[in-house]
């Protein structure tokens, strides 16, 4: 999808974003890492018992071009459940929208996913949309008015004192002397539901940003004082939908035999 300022590249027959194309950018989003995982959506399940864990990205299918005009496209990425497949009995309908505005470029991605009558038990844990920009510059991450800094490459991690638990790293040879002795730990930049409209990055050698823009929480769960992830070092950029940090099982969704459920985010 191209409006001669910004373009966006989908893979196909999944659906996720493979590039981002702005100015003299030829792409916004981690071109090392495989097409299909820089900008994506994922979901964890697991049996109702809390056992039998599993992670899977939320994966488009058919591809069908519902709109194409001059000024307006909307594609669909479409997937039906079968028995045999090893996910959950999920029927996924991934869809892009975009606005082509000679001096604006409005887009949109709406994902319906119909859980299905089937004997299938399950606890759906987590759902978000994730992209990884900016990789190798420099990068400022803002999260709020109050809540901005510079932010450690994924390289620098790497090379860091792992702590406790796998999220938590203590930076110990940084290119950049600030961030020595630094604990750098996704969970620091969390924020609550009310608070994260806005998040993104902004690469300091580019001067261009990525933002993820939540205009409605109401397709969250747990109210406006749940706490979830927004951003960590990647650069990764994530749109959570509902998931168990900082409340536990209790608010997840479940599913229980033959129950029928829809949503749409």
């Amino acid at each position: 999808m191209n409006n001669g300022i910004v373009k966006v590249i989908l893979s196909r027959p999944y659906g996720n974003v493979q590039g981002i194309t702005y100015q003299e950018v030829e792409n916004l989003l981690d071109s090392s890492l495989d097409r299909d995982d820089r900008g994506y959506w994922d979901c964890s399940w697991e049996d109702v018992n809390g056992k039998n864990g599993k992670q899977t990205k939320i994966l488009g299918g058919e591809l069908q071009v519902l709109t194409q005009k001059n000024n307006q496209v909307e594609v669909s990425f479409k997937t039906t459940w079968k028995r045999s497949d090893p996910l959950p009995a999920l029927n996924v309908d991934k869809r892009w929208f975009a606005l082509l505005v000679r001096n604006a470029d409005w887009r949109i991605r709406v994902l319906r996913i119909r859980h299905i009558r089937t004997i299938q038990r399950m606890a759906w844990h987590v759902s978000l949309g994730n992209q990884d920009c900016f990789q190798g510059f420099p990068s400022y991450l803002a999260l709020s008015d109050s809540r901005q800094r510079l932010m450690p490459t994924s390289a620098v991690q790497a090379r860091g004192q792992s702590l406790a638990y796998p999220e938590a790293v203590m930076l110990e040879n940084p290119s950049n002397s600030k961030f020595k002795g630094e604990v750098d730990d996704k969970y620091q930049y969390s924020s609550e539901t009310k608070d994260d409209s806005l998040h993104g990055w902004i690469s300091l050698i580019k001067g261009i940003g990525i933002w993820i823009i939540t205009p409605s929480h109401e397709f969250r769960t747990a109210g406006p004082l749940k706490q979830d992830l927004t951003c960590h070092v990647g650069p990764t950029c994530l749109s959570m939908f509902m998931s168990k940090h900082y409340s536990g099982v209790p608010l997840n969704v479940t599913f229980e035999n033959g129950e029928p459920w829809f949503h749409l985010s």
